[in-house]
């Protein structure tokens, strides 16, 4: 029986055939590179949708994304290598301390708003990288970074299946919770906080339950980059990282979960493919960007409801 005959929605078929593709894949093409360039896509997913549950569905614009993520990844590593913890537990450490970093900087953030809250998480993701890069360099190694990080899975390919398997996981809870009533409640909140608030909605507790999902996938994400790597250095918490997220969000659809699940691969993807300019590659890809957000502001799954539209407009001609 072909997809095609089965009686399902069309997204649920498309799911179905990129279900079949991803785990055929490394059969289909067994390079080590391509696998590798999509081990990391199956990790900047995880960490572009957990951007995406808070930003783009609450409206609390995140610039500092990158200290949950990095801030995992560095746990792992001190805890692994440093002080001899089995990696499994070094992981769920690097998670619980992302975790308490959402709490840390989600308290004092939930009476911020806008560019308030925007130059504050900013300001954390800073702090965090000045530690990494000069002022605790005993600890994170600065430039040189932390290496020798164990690993839960020796090759190339049993790490893809492992992050294809993550990312899956995720994805689908934060699609479950983006339409579920939490999501309903988060939007809300991005359309007109205090309209929500004046309708009984608790926004404090739920932009707070935001801020912790986000920060606490993104840690995973930052977990398992580290046992895949096994090495940390200071670019897991970089500006550029921080502003990734967005980037991926930007081309793929902000609010939507699978348009910055779409995004991070496309760029991931694109990023690597242009090694072959060298130094001009990161000038390509900016570009790239900010095409996207001058002709297709809506990103990728726009491109859906567009053609939608064009459909309707086309039938009502005829009609």
């Amino acid at each position: 029986m072909s997809i095609e005959a089965l009686k399902l929605p069309k997204r649920y078929k498309l799911v179905i055939l990129y279900l079949i593709i991803a785990i055929l894949l490394p059969f289909i093409i067994p390079s080590i590179y391509i696998l590798h360039v999509l081990i990391l896509a199956h990790l900047y997913v995880i960490y572009a949708t957990s951007w995406d549950i808070l930003t783009g569905y609450t409206g609390q614009l995140n610039l500092g994304h990158a200290m949950f993520f990095g801030l995992s990844a560095y746990v792992v590593g001190i805890t692994n290598t440093m002080l001899n913890f089995p990696l499994t537990l070094s992981i769920l450490i690097g998670i619980a301390s992302a975790f308490l970093l959402s709490l840390v900087v989600g308290i004092p953030c939930l009476r911020l708003r806008g560019p308030y809250l925007a130059i504050t998480t900013f300001s954390f993701s800073w702090v965090l990288f000045l530690l990494a890069s000069s002022a605790m360099i005993w600890l994170s190694g600065g430039e040189e970074g932390i290496r020798g990080i164990n690993t839960l899975l020796v090759g190339t390919r049993p790490n893809y299946y492992l992050s294809l398997f993550v990312m899956l996981l995720i994805v689908f809870f934060l699609y479950k919770i983006a339409n579920s009533d939490l999501g309903l409640m988060l939007k809300a909140i991005k359309e007109d906080e205090d309209a929500a608030l004046a309708c009984g909605v608790d926004t404090t507790r739920y932009k707070l339950l935001a801020f912790i999902i986000s920060g606490t996938l993104a840690g995973v994400a930052g977990a398992f980059y580290a046992q895949y790597m096994r090495i940390v250095t200071t670019d897991v918490v970089s500006l550029e990282l921080s502003a990734s997220a967005i980037a991926f969000s930007l081309v793929g659809g902000i609010g939507t979960i699978i348009g910055p699940a779409i995004g991070a691969y496309i760029l991931t993807i694109l990023f690597e493919g242009f090694a072959w300019l060298a130094d001009y590659r990161v000038f390509v890809y900016n570009l790239i960007i900010v095409l996207f957000v001058l002709f297709l502001p809506g990103g990728i799954v726009s491109l859906r409801e567009s053609l939608i539209e064009k459909r309707r407009r086309v039938s009502e001609h005829e009609g």
